[in-house]
């Protein structure tokens, strides 16, 4: 099939139909998206998540789907508790944008929620390929290790989180309850009582220490 017998996609049909409407037509369609987009904001900050949410529908019906407008249900759908829906929001504006980090990491927001860890573990992974070095997938890849029970794995993660990241004390706490699932009791221990030096009243280093 040559390019200029390929079929069009629904968003160029959409965007040629509004061509050929008298300039008033244009007009009123462009000043609906607009209000629609305006809306949906308004909702958000009230955070009445499934109005908002329909009414980026409403834009996708008006103006038809844009990567920009898929993101922005798939975070509303997440807001909204709906996370299959905000999945596959997902997943098609990673289809949109394939070397994009952004979608790949808004993905593990609704997996994070459903606690899926398998999942989530796969998804940080792909965010990982793209952008080694991503803390935020680092870290809820260290989450999905330790909560599927893969506690060397985790462990391993939040080692490298803390070297990269010194004195953020959620990943020492992290590290430490990897090592302590581990049996390694002793590591762990020096890992609780050092984040313990910095933050006397740290709820995790203390639980930790308590744990058997």
């Amino acid at each position: 099939m040559t390019h200029a017998t390929r079929p069009l996609s629904p968003a160029l049909l959409l965007g040629a139909a509004l061509l050929l409407l008298p300039s008033t037509g244009r007009a009123q369609a462009e000043g609906a998206t607009a209000n629609s987009y305006r809306e949906s904001y308004a909702l958000e900050a009230k955070h009445e998540y499934a109005g908002a949410l329909a009414k980026m529908r409403d834009v996708t019906r008006t103006a038809g789907k844009s990567y920009f407008s898929t993101m922005r249900m798939a975070w509303l759908a997440y807001l909204s508790g709906d996370f299959a829906a905000s999945q596959a929001d997902y997943a098609a504006a990673i289809a949109a944008e394939p070397k994009a980090v952004e979608p790949r990491l808004g993905l593990t927001l609704p997996l994070l929620a459903a606690r899926n860890w398998k999942e989530l573990e796969r998804a940080c992974r792909d965010v990982v390929t793209v952008d080694p070095h991503n803390v935020v997938a680092l870290s809820r890849l260290a989450l999905a290790y330790y909560w599927a029970g893969n506690y060397a794995e985790a462990a391993n993660t939040y080692r490298q989180l803390t070297a990269d990241y010194p004195s953020e004390l959620d990943y020492r706490t992290g590290l430490a309850w990897a090592l302590l699932k581990l049996g390694r009791s002793a590591e762990a221990r020096q890992v609780f009582e050092s984040v313990l030096a910095v933050s006397p009243d740290n709820v995790s280093a203390k639980q930790g220490l308590g744990a058997k």
